[in-house]
């Protein structure tokens, strides 16, 4: 199965707890630091597609102020697959940091990150604004699957032991 981005966030949204709609777009805004804006219809495919894949499931109904609210909870294949992927992506975004580091450390380099003796290192370069390095998005990753990682943990942890 193919995990997009969004589809990652929301199973990393539910890890701890069952979450409704907005709380479930609430949650990846701030996992992803705003870059994944889900849109409320844009979700909910989302959330059948989780569903239909059963890595979420429809964990209550409530009304609220008159509105329905569908709350939904990772099941257990579900933090299977959130797992796997992080471990996949973190795997992924080293693999990229160790070339970049290779790159930086320039021609003739015989190890990701180690430097040719006698060179220095390069200043990191700015972003066009000036207001500070490039980010880099493989080190983004790893933090965003470490953070997967760790909810993954606490949710065993309050387990007993089960994801």
């Amino acid at each position: 199965m193919n995990i997009t981005e969004p589809m990652f966030l929301a199973l990393t949204a539910l890890v701890d707890e069952p979450r409704h709609g907005y709380g479930i777009v609430q949650e990846v805004d701030g996992l992803s630091g705003g870059r994944v804006q889900l849109k409320i219809g844009s979700l909910y495919g989302v959330l059948d597609r989780l569903a239909a894949d059963g890595l979420v499931e429809l964990d209550r109904e409530e009304v609220q102020q008159g509105r329905l609210r569908r709350y939904y909870r990772l099941t257990d294949e579900g933090a299977e697959a959130l797992a796997g992927e992080a471990t996949r992506l973190a795997a992924n975004a080293e693999a990229a940091t160790a070339r970049l580091r290779a790159r930086r450390a320039g021609p003739g380099s015989t190890a990701p990150g180690s430097t040719v003796p006698g060179s220095t290192t390069p200043e990191p370069r700015r972003s066009p604004t000036g207001r500070g390095p490039i980010t880099r998005p493989a080190t983004a990753l790893v933090a965003l699957a470490g953070s997967a990682l760790t909810a993954l943990a606490a949710r065993a942890a309050a387990n007993g032991g089960v994801a």
